[in-house]
């Protein structure tokens, strides 16, 4: 039921009820504003696109504290989120009510964080996340931060590091992490994929190594071991005899510390923050400052594509998708242009010479 009436004070009252009874109204200063308002009531209740009029008027901040109790998340995204909550999205939408927020301020916004145009794109899906949840629990009619123009990603392509530069930091390493460097070199892992490698997860005889487990380190307390976060990061990989020879000698020198793991101090697992510095130890003896494991992981990458192995062989080493290491590596994969030209040629060639001796 919805009316219109004049006021004593010259103003309108205009109200509705909607499924369950309750009333709302509002108070324009002309009879068809009002008309106007209560058409569009009208029509929501009947699409089921109705909306509290006061829905929207929660602040950001509110309904992010809301949002954040009925989620679920991995350690790590927990404090991915959190983290871009405190520094990025509270600050600047925080105090702002849900329905105030425009396509237009998000995308300032975004032009504005101080982050790498690569790692804005993260930040921005956490903070659409929230205005879709909002969405579905009628909050606001529509996601107005959807279709925000960002900030162009154009990272500069990825200059792996030479054989010799990786010989020198695993000169340059501690004694214990010398195989650290190695196994990386040789595999691609990730950091925590490498401090949680557990020496029964190596099979030294089929020259395998099976990655099913992680060394997670949380803000406070002990790293401990959890699985993988993607599927595809459960792998099995191909080791090499350099590789295996140089963790056959790590373990008859260390042994395996608290979980069977191969890397650790005095049996202790090694915190990312620990490992992390281990390695500037090494790059700085060597002149390679601000190179890190990760920078291994490209180095395992480059060599495979540069010598022709294929990418599917080579995302599945690493438990990347494939979309993704064409992205990182495209520019080594172009790399072998002039081989493909010398490879087409020969067939050519061949094809050729096959074709006059059957006409001769």
């Amino acid at each position: 039921m919805a009316s219109i009436k004049r006021r004593p004070d010259g103003k309108w009252r205009a109200r509705y009820r909607d499924a369950n009874n309750k009333e709302y109204a509002q108070h324009p200063a002309t009879k068809p504003a009002g008309q106007r308002w209560l058409d569009e009531q009208t029509a929501a209740l009947v699409t089921g696109t109705h909306l509290s009029p006061k829905a929207g008027s929660i602040t950001l901040g509110e309904y992010v504290s809301e949002w954040q109790s009925r989620r679920t998340w991995a350690p790590s995204t927990t404090e991915r989120i959190e983290r871009e909550l405190r520094i990025h999205i509270l600050p600047t939408f925080g105090p702002r009510r849900i329905e105030s927020i425009q396509r237009a301020h998000v995308a300032i916004w975004a032009k504005a964080l101080p982050l790498k145009p690569s790692s804005t794109p993260t930040v921005y899906e956490t903070h659409c996340a929230i205005l879709n949840a909002a969405v579905d629990d009628r909050r606001i009619p529509r996601n107005e931060a959807k279709g925000a123009q960002l900030p162009k990603a154009e990272d500069a392509p990825v200059v792996p590091l030479t054989a010799e530069e990786v010989a020198a930091i695993t000169a340059d390493s501690l004694p214990r992490l010398s195989a650290a460097v190695t196994l990386t070199a040789g595999t691609g892992l990730r950091q925590g994929e490498l401090f949680g490698v557990a020496q029964d997860r190596v099979d030294f005889l089929r020259r395998e190594l099976r990655v099913d487990q992680q060394l997670w380190t949380p803000k406070k307390g002990r790293p401990f071991l959890k699985p993988p976060k993607e599927k595809r990061s459960y792998r099995t990989i191909a080791l090499s005899t350099l590789t295996v020879e140089a963790l056959s000698a790590h373990v008859a020198q260390f042994g395996a510390g608290e979980h069977g793991l191969l890397f650790h101090t005095d049996g202790h697992p090694i915190a990312r923050s620990l490992g992390g510095k281990y390695m500037r130890l090494a790059t700085s003896a060597t002149g390679l400052s601000g190179h890190g494991w990760h920078d291994l992981r490209h180095y395992h990458a480059s060599v495979l594509l540069s010598h022709g192995v294929s990418p599917a062989v080579v995302a599945e080493r690493l438990g990347h998708s494939i979309e993704t290491l064409s992205k990182t590596y495209a520019h080594v994969i172009r790399s072998d242009e002039e081989r493909v030209r010398a490879i087409v040629d020969a067939d050519f060639a061949e094809s050729a010479d096959l074709s006059r001796t059957n006409t001769a």
